[in-house]
């Protein structure tokens, strides 16, 4: 690839992350009805122009983020094979997603958690934790819906809740934790070693 395209590739990848950065905090300040193009423009730093050369408004960004986030959370929960790999290794994985975009994460946790991202990550995840309760026991739907609804709102909640904290802990000590919880209960959670 030619070095101008590749440079020219990182210039609308860093404009494009601020401007989705200052919609996003936006978004934690305040209803999406009341974001205007022009006040993410003023945030990012960037003409009104340069942000519709990307969009075509406030609810293509929300799109093209959630859309981008959701499919680099999907790629790594489809990545594990949840018949041979043990359940840790899925939190290390969550870790590692969360850590690589730990700044638009934070933004994401702020929000109101009835958001329509926040909402696509919580019932992918369900999903997922739901299919594997079903192959590793034989329960009823009912229980296996049950116990998905379950852990995946207290993992959403324990996250939030980190994000929003003053992180004392590390996130991989954070998760190790949360790990705990959802593979031990509160036992294994607080007379782990």
């Amino acid at each position: 690839m030619d070095e101008s395209v590749k440079k020219q590739d990182r210039r609308v990848q860093r404009t494009k992350k601020a401007i989705r950065n200052a919609f996003l905090k936006m978004l934690a300040e305040k209803d999406l009805e009341k974001i205007s193009v022009k006040e993410i423009a003023d945030n990012a730093d960037v003409d009104r122009k340069t942000v519709y050369n990307y969009y075509t408004g406030v609810y293509d960004i929300l799109d093209d983020l959630e859309n981008d986030l959701a499919q680099e959370f999907e790629r790594a929960i489809d990545s594990f094979d949840f018949s041979t790999r043990h359940v840790e290794d899925i939190f290390v994985e969550l870790s590692h997603l969360l850590k690589k975009n730990l700044d638009i994460y934070e933004l994401i946790m702020k929000i109101d958690g009835n958001s329509r991202l926040v909402s696509k990550f919580v019932v992918y995840l369900k999903e997922k934790i739901g299919s594997f309760i079903g192959r590793v026991n034989d329960y009823s739907a009912e229980k296996i819906e049950v116990a998905a609804e379950y852990v995946t709102a207290g993992m959403y909640m324990a996250y939030r809740h980190w994000f929003n904290s003053d992180r004392k802990q590390s996130l991989e000590e954070f998760t190790l934790d949360v790990s705990r919880l959802v593979m031990g209960g509160l036992p294994a959670y607080f007379f782990s070693l």
